[in-house]
């Protein structure tokens, strides 16, 4: 099982004249620790009502390239700071580094804490806990 990945991305960054360069640069994702989890669900709690102020649930659950196109970038652009927290907190890129990636860079990163983390099966680990605690009941 692995506990960490590396991954070379890309980062923005301008020199003193303010031109813009990109410099390749190496981080080490590593598994998300148990005594992170409470700051991770902590990134997590303001998210449901910046989407829920910014989509219906009509066009959640009826997503498509309209609604893609339409919200998402209000969407981002409303939680932008929440979300790069949250991609630190989860990747342990300190959130300075995580804002100077391009975006294939970022996606990267993401990818690369879902896929490290199984964050799937842990979804359906959670489900299933759900039922067995409601069959308890």
């Amino acid at each position: 099982m692995k506990t960490s990945k590396t991954i070379n991305v890309i980062q923005l960054l301008t020199d003193d004249k303010g031109d813009e360069k990109e410099q390749e640069v190496e981080f080490t994702i590593r598994k998300i620790p148990i005594g992170r989890f409470a700051d991770l669900m902590l990134g997590v709690d303001k998210l449901p009502s910046i989407v829920k102020d910014n989509v219906t649930a009509e066009e959640l659950s009826n997503i498509n390239e309209e609604v893609i196109f339409t919200k998402l970038p209000k969407l981002v652009a409303s939680s932008q700071d929440e979300i790069l927290q949250l991609v630190s907190i989860a990747s342990g890129i300190d959130k300075s580094n995580i804002e100077k990636l391009d975006f294939e860079g970022f996606f990267d990163v993401i990818t690369a804490v879902i896929e490290l983390n199984n964050v799937n099966a842990i979804v359906e680990k959670v489900k299933n806990l759900g039922k067995v605690f409601q069959k308890k009941k």
